[in-house]
């Protein structure tokens, strides 16, 4: 009995569950006058505890906010649309004024953090989930298998107006791709189409 439920598993886990993207572009916004621009970390869930419940659990990544800015910054690099200031630059740059990027994602006034870093434009973003969800059964038989799930929310800010530019939604679930792979790849699909509509 054991080695069906092990199949069961195995072939349940063979497919990918689904993905989804949501590109909002300001129409009103003069988006020629954006051309450079810098990603700093983005907010993660303050308690992942209280959102996990008896039946479904899910583990975050403690560095997410730190791995999806980083994905995103190489994203928009490739776009050709913006030069952007590199991640470890924006860090250093932080450091020698002695200010932290959490403090940064709670004031949301780029205005200040606009003017050190040079740049027009600020990309923030909100992770509501990273990482593998899982549920917990009471038979042996049945195993839930484990869905990787992400979802977040990337704006791009103008720092003199604090408007924002535009906004991106990534969100999808996998069986096949760790919560790494699934973001890269769901970033990179997602930046495509970005592109095309600043364009």
């Amino acid at each position: 009995m054991k080695k069906y439920a092990v199949l069961l598993l195995l072939l349940s886990s063979c497919a990918a569950v689904g993905t989804t993207s949501k590109v909002d572009i300001n129409e009103n916004f003069p988006h020629d006058e954006i051309q450079k621009i810098a990603v700093i970390m983005f907010e993660a869930p303050v308690d992942m505890e209280k959102r996990n419940t008896l039946s479904s659990k899910m583990s975050i990544d403690a560095n997410a906010g730190e791995i999806l800015a980083s994905m995103t910054a190489r994203e928009l690099a490739k776009l050709g649309k913006y030069v952007v200031v590199n991640r470890k630059a924006v860090e250093e740059a932080l450091k020698l004024k002695k200010l932290k990027e959490e403090d940064l994602l709670q004031a949301q006034n780029y205005l200040n953090l606009g003017k050190q870093l040079g740049v027009d434009a600020i990309v923030v973003g909100k992770i509501e989930r990273f990482g593998v969800s899982y549920s917990t059964m009471s038979s042996v038989l049945f195993v839930s298998p484990l869905i990787t799930k992400i979802s977040f929310i990337v704006r791009c800010v103008d720092v003199i107006t604090n408007e924002t530019i535009w906004t991106v939604k990534v969100e999808g679930d996998s069986a096949m791709e760790n919560e790494r792979a699934l973001a890269s790849r769901l970033i990179s699909e997602t930046f495509e189409t970005l592109k095309a509509r600043l364009n």
